[in-house]
C-alpha cells in the first residue's frame, strides 16, 4: 500500500462509506476502487479525483494534500494546478511566476 491508497482508505472509512456505496458515489466499479485502496492501481483521472474531492468534502488542506499525494504517485502536476495552467490565457503570466 503506498501514501495515496492509505490516505485514500482512511477518508473513505473515515466519511462512513463502504467501498461499494462511494465506489457508486464516484462512478466506479467496487473492484477498481479496491484496487486502488491496495495500491495495485495507479490514481485515477483528474475526472475521478475530482469526484473523490467532492464526495469526501475535503477542505482545502485535504484538498491539496490529495493532489499533491496523486501527482508525486504518477510524477505529474497536481490536479488542481493543472486545470489553472491549462486555462491560463497568458503563457508568459506563468512563465514570470515559475521565475519568480
Amino acid at each position: 500500500m503506498n501514501k495515496f491508497s492509505s490516505f485514500l482508505k482512511k477518508e473513505i472509512s473515515k466519511n462512513n462509506y463502504s467501498q461499494n456505496k462511494f465506489a457508486k458515489e464516484i462512478g466506479v466499479s467496487s473492484y477498481y476502487l479496491g484496487q486502488l485502496i491496495k495500491g495495485e492501481k495507479r490514481p485515477p483521472s483528474r475526472k475521478i479525483q475530482n469526484k473523490i474531492v467532492i464526495a469526501l468534502n475535503f477542505d482545502e488542506s485535504k484538498k491539496n494534500e490529495f493532489y499533491d499525494l496523486i501527482a508525486k504517485e504518477k510524477n505529474d502536476i497536481p490536479s488542481d494546478i493543472y486545470e489553472e495552467i491549462k486555462d491560463a490565457e497568458n503563457w508568459n503570466d506563468i512563465r514570470k511566476k515559475i521565475k519568480e
